[in-house]
Formats: structure tokens, sequence, C-alpha cells
């Protein structure tokens, strides 16, 4: 019988509103406990919205809050943008001819391989009809013709020595020249192809070419990316913001700082392009061509407002943000905010909370799931 009293009293102790504990005070400074008495001592979600939950199982699941305190910080925005290539990191192979395609030693690369600058990627050997074969076959053999003929004047004059004109002799040396340079230009062209070469290193992109396909001039048979260079492009319909921009960071990737190069002075449909590149040190950015991102600029402006871990905010039913702010030891009261975010992980809550309170900043989303 002892036992059992001992057992009722704890539980009555148990269950006393820990409202006798001070409250943390609104933005308005108003007490955030006295908004609602609703509160019945049972454990998990009360009348008022609010949640009573024991330290163990706080420390279960690892529920950790901090006071805040009001203070300044840059201003951010968020931004889509795309990953492209850098102009300095890219390169396109095209055929100067057409003709067909021929394979070097190593073969037709794959896309994904790996190529350093002057590497062979693929010959051209051009194809004439018969016509045109026939036709500059018969202009090479009259060329040849006339580089015998000259040949047999000029050794006629050197043989007539001190009688034949030093003039007339130079003439004929420097037809004689001429005539054999033309013949090797006309030989290169009927049988040397044109050589692909790669002018830079980067990983290859191959755009379906195979040995033996027929290619026309200008055709894009090749591409080499730098893997260490991207140029972001962003866009945006705020001309004025070019002037403002401090720094950057890709959300997704918050270990990738970027460089603002300048924005495009040609709108495309209404917005502006800001360019950006990645710092020294981001190689390993994993970013592909054409992938869309979300950037994080910081501006040139100063905001008031309450530093927290974006985590710290949640939705609620009607999905609207909200924190949770700890009122005594077993108490939380979900409160309403207005935000923005700054960079990647953090968030100023600029209206909703007090300089007193004391926020959940780890486990809200799980404090919000409790019924």
């Amino acid at each position: 019988m002892r036992i059992l009293c001992v057992i009722v009293l704890f539980l009555g102790v148990v269950s006393i509103p820990t409202l006798a504990s001070p409250g943390a005070h609104g933005p308005n400074g108003e007490h955030l406990d006295q908004k609602s008495n609703k509160v019945s001592g049972e454990l998990g979600r009360q009348a008022d919205g609010s949640v009573l939950m024991p330290m163990k199982h706080q420390a279960l699941l690892a529920i950790k809050t901090q006071f805040v305190a009001e203070t300044t910080a840059q201003k951010h925005i968020s931004l889509d943008a795309i990953a492209k290539p850098h102009p300095d990191g890219y390169a396109k192979i095209q055929s100067s001819s057409d003709g067909r395609l021929d394979a070097p030693e190593v073969g037709i690369r794959a896309s994904g391989t790996k190529v350093n600058a002057g590497d062979i990627l693929g010959f051209i050997r051009y194809q004439d009809t018969a016509y045109e074969l026939a036709s500059q076959n018969s202009e090479l053999i009259a060329i040849r013709n006339q580089i015998a003929q000259t040949h047999r004047d000029v050794s006629r004059l050197k043989k007539l020595g001190d009688l034949a004109s030093k003039q007339a002799l130079e003439q004929l040396e420097t037809e004689l020249l001429s005539l054999r340079q033309q013949a090797g230009a006309l030989q290169t062209g009927l049988e040397k192809p044109e050589v692909l070469i790669a002018p830079i290193s980067g990983l290859l992109i191959n755009h379906g070419v195979s040995k033996g396909q027929w290619v026309e001039a200008g055709e894009t048979l090749f591409e080499i990316i730098s893997p260490d260079q991207r140029l972001i492009e962003a866009s945006t319909n705020d001309t004025s913001l070019s002037s403002k921009l401090i720094s950057a960071k890709v959300n997704a990737h918050p270990n990738i700082s970027l460089n603002y190069i300048g924005h495009s002075p040609l709108l495309v449909n209404g917005l502006v392009h800001l360019n950006f590149e990645l710092q020294n040190g981001s190689e390993n950015h994993h970013l592909m061509i054409n992938q869309n991102l979300s950037i994080q600029v910081q501006v040139n402006e100063t905001l008031k407002g309450i530093v927290l871990p974006e985590n710290a905010v949640v939705q609620n039913q009607n999905n609207l943000p909200q924190v949770w702010i700890k009122l005594s030891a077993e108490r939380f009261l979900p409160q309403l905010v207005k935000y923005e975010r700054l960079q990647p992980g953090l968030v100023l809550i600029t209206q909703g909370l007090g300089a007193d309170n004391r926020v959940v900043i780890e486990g809200a989303s799980l404090l919000n799931q409790v019924r």
C-alpha cells in the first residue's frame, strides 16, 4: 500500500503543468506561455499546439536548443543557374572539308576518354568524284611536264656559261621553284588527309562518329571539356543586381565557391545573365554540363534578424514556416516566423522571434511530428 501511494504521488508530481517555470517572450515582449492555458499535463501534443516531452525523450531524439540574439547579416538572394563549359576550357573539333573519317592508331575514342592537347583524334580523307579526280590528275601531269621543260631550259643556259643571260637564268630558276611548289601542294591535296588534332586537354565527347563515316565540312565530330573549368550562368530580372554582388555559392554544393566574372549586356527573354566561374580549389565539383543549379549570391545589403540553422525552420500543417521555442524544461511551443535564406545551411529570421527565445536548432523536424 505504501509503494502504491509513492507511485501515485510521483505521477502527480510529473503531471503538474510545467507552466510554473518562467516562459519565453515573443517579438513584442508578450509572454508566450500566457497565450493559452490549455495544457493537460499529458505527454505529447497539447490543445494549444505546444508539446510536452520528458528530458529522456528529448535526449533520445537529440533535440538541441540555443538562446538567440538579434544581429545583422548580409542579404542573400537565390538564383536559378545552369552549368556550361568555360570558353577557355572548351574545344570543338570540326572537319574543314567533306570526306570519310579514318581512325588513328589508337582507334576512335569514346565519350569520357581523357585526351591530351596534340592527340590525333582521326583523319578526314577527301574523296573526289571521278571527274574531279581526273581533272586534278590532269592538272598535276601538266605541271610536272612544265617542270621538266623548265628544268631542261635551266640546264641549257647553265651550259652556255658566260654567254647566257643571267636575268633569263634567274627567271627560269624562279619559275621552276614555283612549279615545284604547285605540284607539291596539289599532290598533298590528292593524297594527304586532314588531321583532327585535340587543341586542349580534357574529357572527350564523341558525337556518334565511327570509322568510315562520311562527314561534311563544318560538322562537329568531337568536343573536349576541361574537367576543372565551368561557367555558371545565372538569370535575374534585376538589372541592378550585378553592381551589388559580393560572393556566390552553389546551394547543393556548399564547398564550391564562385568568382563573379560579369554580366552579359544582352537581355535574353527580358533576363540578365550573370556569369560566374569556379574558384581555385573547387576542382572536385562534379558539375555536369547543362546541369540546372540554384546558387546563393551575397549582395552588398545588410538585414537585421536572428541567424539560425536552416533545419530549425519547419513547415506546419498549413505549410507555413515555424520554429519551436523551448518554454520550460519539458514544454515546446511552435512559433510562426518569416525568414530569408543566407548562405547554404543558414537562415535569417526577420519576424516572429524575440531576442531571449530559446529555439530548437536540432531535432525540430522530429518535434514537429509529435502527435
